[in-house]
C-alpha cells in the first residue's frame, strides 16, 4: 500500500511537471506586453504585424519606445529587430536572436517626427515618418 501511493504521488508530480513545461512558452509570451517591456506611461501609437512577430512604436509624452515581440518561435533565439530614427538623428537599434522579443528602443522625441523598424522571419518593415510633435 506503501509503495502504491508513493507511485501515485510520483506520477502525479510528473504529470504536473508535464503540464508545467506545455503551459510555459504561452505564459512567457503573455507576460509581454509592448507596454510592459517599454514601461509605464508608455502607449501604443502605431504597430505593424511581421511573419511570427509585431512591431510597436510607443510614446510616453517624451520619450519614444519601440519593441518587436514575437509571436512564432516563441522561447527559441531567432534573428529580431526593433529601432527608431528621430528626425535629424541616426538609427538607435537592438538586433540579436531573441528568445522573446528586440528592445526596447527608447529616444527622446518630444516635438519631433520619428519613424519606426522591425525585423523578424525574413521580413522587415520601415514605418513612414509621424507622430510629429
Amino acid at each position: 500500500m506503501l509503495v502504491r501511493k508513493a507511485l501515485s504521488s510520483v506520477v502525479a508530480v510528473g504529470v504536473a511537471v508535464a503540464a508545467a513545461l506545455t503551459i510555459a512558452p504561452s505564459a512567457a509570451h503573455a507576460a509581454y506586453t509592448p507596454e510592459g517591456v517599454c514601461g509605464s506611461g508608455y502607449y501604443v501609437q502605431r504597430s505593424y504585424p511581421l511573419p511570427g512577430a509585431r512591431v510597436y512604436q510607443l510614446y510616453n509624452g517624451s520619450s519614444n519606445c519601440v519593441v518587436t515581440i514575437k509571436t512564432a518561435s516563441v522561447g527559441t533565439p531567432t534573428r529580431t529587430t526593433a529601432a527608431l530614427q528621430v528626425s535629424g538623428s541616426d538609427w538607435s537599434t537592438d538586433t540579436g536572436d531573441y528568445r522573446y522579443y528586440a528592445g526596447p528602443v527608447r529616444v527622446p522625441a518630444a516635438g519631433k517626427c520619428v519613424r519606426y523598424f522591425g525585423y523578424h522571419g525574413g521580413t522587415s518593415y520601415t514605418s513612414p515618418w509621424g507622430n510629429c510633435g
